[in-house]
């Protein structure tokens, strides 16, 4: 049973360092415009509210209908900026996006794995001991989250310079004025 929860917590994992390189490596590197400064929280803010749900409510048809909802809403929403970062990204800056595209979900069967073994740990074919590591990781992951959004909306509008806009504007052509060439 071990192996199954180690197996659950593989996405996690997987989604944490492909993240932890697009935001602290890739986006550190090109910066961001102000539509991804805040586009990028909401991204978070997506993943965060079905990770609350699950861990503010105890799992039942009802919630886990409004789960899939949620689940699916944060799937599509996070695909919202790929029209523009098809011009503005890496080819890896991409192919890491697909790793994260692949993982979002897989990160929502996880979350209510932990969700169901949390609540009804003997439907998974669990004992009621198991249940305790179901809420340490719906905690940790809403804390984790909460953090992270936290920290976009923080460091990419308030800490870091705004001068990042200037990537939106250098798509714009350079001329130069008479007086400022060789004479």
């Amino acid at each position: 049973m071990f192996y199954w929860i180690l197996l659950a917590l593989v996405p996690y994992f997987i989604q944490a360092l492909a993240l932890a390189v697009d935001e602290f490596i890739l986006h550190h590197r090109r910066g961001l415009p102000r539509w991804e400064r805040w586009g990028h929280p909401l991204d978070t803010l997506s993943v965060l509210l079905v990770n609350a749900l699950a861990l503010s409510f105890s799992f039942s048809q009802n919630f886990l209908f409004l789960f899939v909802l949620l689940g699916f809403f944060s799937c599509i929403f996070v695909t919202k900026d790929e029209w523009v970062h098809s011009e503005k990204c890496s080819a890896f800056e991409h192919w890491l996006h697909g790793i994260l595209f692949i993982c979002h979900p897989l990160t929502f069967v996880s979350t209510c794995f932990f969700w169901i073994l949390r609540d009804r740990p003997t439907i998974v074919g669990f004992d009621l001991a198991s249940s305790q590591t179901g809420a340490v990781v719906l905690v940790g992951q809403v804390l984790l989250l909460s953090a992270f959004f936290a920290y976009q909306i923080i460091y990419w509008n308030f800490v870091r310079p705004p001068a990042c806009d200037s990537v939106e504007k250098s798509s714009l052509p350079v001329t130069q004025s008479a007086s400022a060439g060789p004479q």
